[in-house]
């Protein structure tokens, strides 16, 4: 059997891999990007007309207050208790408070089986 000379080489089907590659980089560079757009909450242009809920407010110092009446992490688990999970809970968290208060407060209404959740903003000037 007499072997073939060897003059050139089909590159078409590398092409057709560096291709593929390059769209799965592509796609992948757009997804991180995104993760670091600057986000200024909560401020908003428009929002829904505001109906009156229970409150849970976070100070800016991580404090929670219960319509106004200040209280901790585990007084405000225990008055979810009570309340039946299909009540609107209103959150209105500082703008510039820590986020750990305001995701364990969503943790907490997560665990209660809390879902309708309104979040109370500014709308810009």
């Amino acid at each position: 059997m007499r072997e073939k000379s060897f003059d050139s080489i089909n590159v078409v089907p590398f092409i057709d891999i560096m291709l593929v590659l390059l769209t799965i980089v592509l796609a992948t560079a757009t997804f991180i990007k995104t993760g670091v757009i600057p986000v200024k909450l909560p401020e908003v242009s428009h929002a829904e007309a505001f109906r009156e809920t229970p409150a849970v407010d976070v100070t800016k110092d991580g404090v929670y207050l219960f319509d106004g009446k200040e209280i901790n992490a585990e007084e405000l688990k225990s008055m979810l208790s009570t309340m039946s999970n299909e009540t609107v809970i209103t959150v209105r968290a500082d703008k510039e408070s820590h986020i750990q208060p305001f995701a364990l407060l969503m943790s907490i209404l997560n665990e209660k089986g809390f879902e309708k959740i309104n979040l109370q903003t500014e709308i810009e000037n």
